[in-house]
């Protein structure tokens, strides 16, 4: 009797230990979506709504540095139970307040949100989440931009050809694959399991893809570690990659909207805007999505391919083949608009140097 009591005692003491090592395993990581935001009533709910619909079960905070809204953003926020930090002072230093944004979380995981992004399916998070579970994943990116039918025609050509920049994309740069494309896109050497891509970054700067917004999620204590600065997430992948945490994850079947409302006359302005923001010439840095010494070549034939229209064209017909939708017939327009756009500024620029310089003399 006295052994079968023994017996049941123990079988129950193993299972409690079980549990209660479930319990450890499934433990959820706390996370923060850490974002700055300027006036941007107009969107910033869809972006909040779609945070707090996720089905993920674990702590999510909300942290916002708002540079002075004039509109009901902040009210919109605190509804949605954000903490806003107010920093006026720096409503045209945005950089400084992603600075800021990053270096408060507390939680295990950081995700750079912006307000034009929104999860696409309830269990974004979740998966997002999941690769962290790998100690060797420092960050977390989804393989895709979303596709949303009811977006506007410029979110959905950018979401086609992964990623807002036609020129980045065509050299190669995007870290978002196009909707057209299923294997692993980019540099790196690649493990693929059913959930996500691990991809092991190489330490060239010259190979390494446009990691680190619109969803992108880090461990926090490598922001610790590596403190951001001047907002530059692609800097901060770049540190990680060359320190040896250059593993990250692609998850598959979920995706963040980059939703863009503007016109791409304004989208080209604020990317002049922010190419002379993050420049050299203000802030030091070590990336360059162009790269003199790799992409010298490479550009040159995107530019002449683009003006005869080959090369765009040709990507048209074979996205269109594969996903037909009828975004795609503006990627002839779009790249070549970007590259008269980018030549034109750089064409200003080195007349006006070459004032300065007359003028030195």
């Amino acid at each position: 009797m006295l052994k079968l009591f023994s017996n049941a005692f123990s079988i129950d003491f193993e299972f409690d230990m079980r549990s209660n090592q479930n319990k450890k395993l499934v433990k959820k990581l706390s996370v923060t979506i850490s974002m700055i935001s300027y006036n941007d009533a107009n969107i910033i709910d869809d972006c909040l709504k779609s945070i707090r619909n996720q089905d993920y079960g674990g702590e999510v905070k909300i942290l916002m540095v708002d540079g002075g809204s004039t509109d009901s953003t902040v009210e919109i926020a605190k509804r949605y139970g954000a903490k806003v930090i107010f920093k006026p002072q720096y409503l045209d230093k945005p950089y400084k307040r992603g600075d800021i944004a990053l270096n408060s979380v507390k939680t295990d995981i950081a995700i750079f949100f912006s307000a034009d992004n929104r999860f696409q399916e309830t269990d974004c998070l979740k998966k997002i989440m999941k690769p962290f579970e790998d100690e060797e994943i420092s960050a977390v990116e989804t393989f895709k931009y979303g596709y949303d039918k009811k977006s506007s025609i410029l979110t959905k050509y950018f979401a086609l050809i992964g990623g807002t920049d036609p020129i980045a994309v065509s050299l190669g740069k995007a870290d978002r694959a196009a909707q057209d494309i299923s294997n692993w896109h980019s540099f790196g050497q690649v493990i693929e399991n059913s959930q996500y891509f691990k991809v092991n970054f190489e330490d060239d700067i010259s190979r390494i893809p446009t990691l680190g917004a619109n969803g992108f999620a880090i461990r926090n204590k490598l922001i610790k570690r590596f403190p951001i600065n001047n907002s530059l997430h692609i800097e901060l992948c770049t540190q990680l990659i060359m320190k040896g945490y250059n593993k990250f994850a692609f998850v598959k079947d979920v995706h963040i909207i980059h939703e863009i409302q503007s016109s791409i006359f304004e989208l080209l302005k604020r990317k002049l805007m922010w190419k002379k923001l993050y420049s050299n010439i203000n802030i030091r840095r070590k990336y360059l999505v162009y790269n003199p010494k790799s992409d010298k070549l490479k550009l040159a034939l995107i530019v002449l391919s683009s003006i005869t229209l080959v090369t765009p064209i040709y990507r048209t017909i074979k996205g269109f083949i594969k996903k037909p939708e009828l975004a795609w017939l503006l990627h002839p327009l779009i790249l070549n608009l970007f590259i008269f756009s980018y030549g034109l500024s750089i064409f200003k620029s080195a007349l006006q140097n070459n004032h300065l310089i007359k003028r030195s003399i």
